[in-house]
């Protein structure tokens, strides 16, 4: 008896050597911390919503023509920027034919201010008459005003032809054709179709009972189909609940400018205003079958401190216990730790 006691305890005490040499030659656990902080935080509820384009415009034909060139589904176009080619063969016919008349009345022009000035010469020294002076006043201001009348209606050829290549009304793409090169089409008839580029907002249909919760300027979050959060901003609402589900459409700006029209979406809408929280990074929190705790690192110690859980949102969730803002908990390395452990706190990458 007396020899297994003895067996017993001189096993315990090897162990307990083991232990103490195996700590002592590996050193403190390595472990990454967050601060405990006040956050202003609200119960959220998730809301399925959309991405859609602020602005979809179907492009018209300002002129009737043959189809020359139209623009591709896809293509991505910037404002102003010409959309396809409506051709009329009497465009060009009728251009060239100003573009001579207004060269040759140029022509005439000059002529006859060179004319003009000869003239005037003469008549210092008694060679001409004043009728020939006259007359040739009057044929330079006719020809001036021929001139005007040429340029005037090669002016308004030239604003008419421009209606021949439609443009992008701002930055988009183009998602539908209503013509084929070939084809003759009149003017007002559809073109294209173009949808926003730049300017996207998210669509969301609200329980009626969250109304109180829309407020236009207010910042939400969401999340897209990565998982990865951002942020939109509230930009109005459409004050009637709808017939059957009773519903509230709310339309928000994407403020990351990363969606794509008709992307899904999962948006964090709150439930209740707003409270300040004593919050940790979810990695924080140790689970166990009867109690959830955290370490707290003081003196490159680490204390095991039970917390109460509260409202989530995002990364980060409301805790209550024998902790304080300020205090660094263990984020990293925490599954495997030990009460009054000795800690390194590794350095947080930028």
């Amino acid at each position: 008896m007396k020899y297994h006691l003895f067996k017993v305890t001189t096993t315990l005490a090897v162990l307990l050597g083991l232990s103490l040499s195996s700590n002592a030659q590996f050193g403190p656990a390595l472990v990454k911390v967050e601060t405990v902080e006040l956050r202003e935080m609200a119960p959220i509820r998730l809301i399925p919503a959309f991405s859609k384009a602020k602005f979809v415009t179907i492009i018209k034909a300002e002129s009737s023509g043959k189809v020359i060139d139209i623009a591709d589904v896809g293509d991505q176009v910037a404002e102003s920027e010409g959309l396809g080619i409506i051709a009329d063969d009497d465009y060009a016919l009728r251009t060239k034919e100003l573009q001579n008349a207004i060269a040759s009345e140029q022509a005439n022009l000059d002529f006859l201010a060179s004319e003009s000035k000869r003239l005037q010469s003469m008549q210092l020294k008694n060679l001409t008459s004043q009728s020939a002076l006259d007359k040739n006043d009057s044929d330079l201001k006719s020809s001036k005003a021929n001139l005007a009348q040429a340029k005037s209606r090669l002016a308004q050829l030239i604003n008419s032809i421009e209606k021949l290549t439609p443009k992008a009304p701002y930055d988009a793409f183009v998602t539908e054709q209503f013509a084929q090169p070939g084809q003759y089409i009149r003017q007002g008839d559809d073109f294209l179709k173009i949808m926003s580029k730049n300017n996207t907002e998210l669509v969301a249909y609200l329980p009626i009972q969250l109304k109180a919760m829309i407020k236009k300027g207010s910042i939400w979050q969401y999340e897209d189909l990565n998982g990865e959060q951002f942020e939109a901003t509230v930009v109005g609402f459409v004050p009637a609940a709808t017939t059957n589900s009773r519903q509230i459409e709310v339309r928000l700006t994407d403020n990351s400018g990363q969606l794509i029209p008709g992307e899904p979406i999962k948006l964090w809408v709150p439930t209740s205003n707003s409270k300040t929280v004593l919050s940790v990074h979810r990695d924080a929190l140790v689970l166990r079958k009867d109690s959830i705790f955290v370490y707290i690192v003081k003196d490159n110690k680490s204390i095991k401190t039970a917390v109460t859980t509260g409202i989530a949102q995002g990364d980060y969730i409301e805790i209550s216990g024998e902790i304080q803002a300020g205090d660094q908990v263990v984020t990293r390395g925490n599954e495997r730790m030990m009460p009054g452990q000795e800690v390194q706190i590794l350095p947080a990458k930028d």
